[in-house]
């Protein structure tokens, strides 16, 4: 075997999966969240709705001085490699056929090679678990305060990632827990970790808590058996099932790893602790509803340590671990290659490819500015392939995004737009749309309004319990946030609804008619509709949230334009 015959050379390792990133990075489409962290990049925040601001940070390094899919990537190209290094770092620099094979375990973990060159959140989350690792096992050994204020630092950074690292910092204190409340670098690490992230948790308190409130709620689904069955198999799978035996065989643990007090030993226990209870909070976790698969992604730093770890002491492991190995990467080579060929040369259908989508949609557009229904993926690829500007908007059967937060849509007031509306859009002048695997409706609009900054509000208490077939007097304020008045009656009119939505289910809106007035102007809040509704008779007796909103013709009402009520239906 080669690892007995060469002298192992990191500097060519480490260059050479940073030209197969790069490669991959340019030639792989994008994916569309990839595009949508794009758009946050091209206003840098101290947050974002769905996610902290280190992805964009990342993206950022090369968005606008390389070309294309490869600027996007740069950042997170550059940080592939760092946690490759990181996590060489931390199983001590190993030499000779060792380091063959720490190389070789490194490399075949599915989510380093994914998150290489992918844009994601995911992206720092790895790099900085694999620094804050390196740092916690360095002050297990020397607990100082300047380790201590390091440490803070890089869990101030992690949790900038993404919001799981408050996991991986819980996780890896929780065995030591007794010991680290002796040291004073530990309350340091806290502390000042804590007050870096206080940007972030004002722009969460200037935003009314977007993030958390997305994140914490609607986690509640009925229990079904395919959530666990599934993350089950996705833990499988991301973690390289060639490996899942001599993970097992690493895990068990000796008498000295449990008990021992060495800093070596503090921190293999550590990482033991992380795997299991983080495994056993997502495994649980289904029993409130679905998970996705790279949740869980952090993980495969402290498997790889573990496994290099018990390499040392296993020689024997070798052979098989560098013949699986070996299928691994041929099965990555083979994944990389169908991701780069274009479309037209492959046998099946391409999972990244939406440039044949937006072409097509742009000769629709014929230079209008595009404006999506209900997705923050499709206007961020729109705009990055073409350059050209495009927006959406959230009705009550999408969720919120980042869109919603951002004011940008003031560009699109007044102008003539191409509006993309989803497959059961009614409006007489639409299209159907019909590209690869999506299902549209286009129409051009010749003076576009902007609805979702008018908030409306009930002036009368609603009370709390209410009868289907009920009559309900309402008493409806409007309020227009922006300078410019909207028109209700254009040739595309907006309507006023009430919308009865089960929690977490299904939702039914009722058109309020005889509204008072053809525009809301800016200012002071004006009646808009003062009458009765009656309570739909088809709503399941169970508890609801009643809003008001307003919808384009053909579409459902927006979402957050008022406060939720929620109140019992009988």
């Amino acid at each position: 075997m080669i690892i007995n015959k060469s002298t192992f050379k990191l500097h060519y390792w480490l260059l050479g999966w940073l030209i197969l990133n790069l490669i991959q990075a340019f030639f792989t489409p994008l994916d569309a969240d990839e595009a949508y962290y794009w758009m946050y990049a091209g206003e840098l925040d101290w947050g974002y709705f769905d996610h902290p601001p280190s992805v964009a940070a990342l993206i950022a390094l090369g968005r606008d001085w390389l070309p294309g899919e490869l600027g996007l990537r740069f950042g997170h190209v550059l940080a592939g490699i760092g946690t490759a290094w990181l996590i060489w770092e931390l199983v001590d620099r190993p030499k000779g056929a060792l380091a063959w094979m720490a190389a070789l375990v490194i490399t075949i973990q599915p989510m380093l090679q994914v998150y290489g060159f992918i844009a994601t959140p995911d992206g720092p989350l790895l790099f900085f678990t694999a620094l804050l690792l390196w740092q916690y096992k360095k002050f297990l050994a020397t607990p100082s305060i300047g380790n201590g204020l390091i440490l803070g630092a890089i869990m101030a950074a992690l949790l900038y990632s993404k919001y799981h690292g408050v996991l991986l910092i819980l996780f890896i204190a929780l065995p030591n827990l007794r010991w680290l409340i002796r040291q004073p670098g530990a309350w340091l690490a806290a502390g000042f970790g804590a007050l870096l992230y206080v940007p972030h948790l004002y722009w969460q308190f200037a935003h009314d808590y977007p993030s958390f409130r997305y994140h914490l709620s609607g986690r509640n689904d009925p229990y079904q058996l395919k959530y666990t069955t599934e993350f089950l198999l996705n833990q499988l799978l991301i973690f390289n099932p060639f490996l899942l035996y001599h993970y097992f065989r690493s895990l068990g643990g000796s008498g000295e790893a449990l008990t021992s007090t060495s800093p070596e030993q503090r921190f293999y226990r550590a990482c033991r602790w992380l795997i299991f209870l983080t495994l056993g909070f997502f495994l649980y976790s289904t029993s409130k509803g679905g998970t996705e698969a790279q949740w869980t992604a952090m993980l495969c730093i402290p498997l790889a340590y573990i496994l290099i770890k018990n390499l040392e002491k296993h020689p024997e492991w070798f052979s098989l671990i560098w013949k699986l190995g070996l299928v691994s990467m041929g099965l990555f080579l083979l994944a990389r290659v169908f991701l780069m060929l274009p479309a037209n040369l492959l046998p099946v259908p391409k999972p990244l490819d939406p440039e044949p989508w937006v072409d097509a949609l742009v000769e629709i557009a014929e230079n209008r500015p595009v404006v999506f229904e209900n997705s923050y993926r499709d206007p961020s690829l729109y705009q990055f392939y073409t350059g050209h500007p495009a927006t959406t908007f959230t009705d009550v059967a999408y969720r919120p995004n980042q869109y919603d937060i951002w004011r940008r849509d003031t560009f699109f007031q007044g102008k003539e737009v191409l509006l993309v509306g989803k497959e059961g859009w009614q409006y007489s002048t639409s299209e159907s749309f019909t590209p690869q695997t999506k299902r549209l409706r286009t129409a051009v609009i010749h003076d576009f309004k902007v609805a979702k900054f008018v908030r409306l509000n009930n002036a009368g208490l609603l009370p709390d319990t209410l009868k289907r077939g009920q009559p309900l007097k309402l008493e409806l304020y409007a309020r227009n946030l922006e300078n410019f008045p909207l028109e209700l009656n254009g040739r595309m009119p907006i309507q006023v609804y009430a919308i009865f939505q089960e929690i977490d289910g299904e939702w039914k809106y009722i058109h309020l008619k005889d509204i008072k007035g053809t525009a809301i102007l800016p200012g002071d809040p004006r009646l808009l509709f003062e009458g009765e509704i009656t309570v739909p008779e088809g709503l399941p007796p169970t508890e609801h949230l009643l809003q008001f909103g307003l919808g384009y013709s053909g579409m459902p009402p927006l979402r957050g334009q008022s406060e939720l009520m929620t109140v019992q239906i009988r």
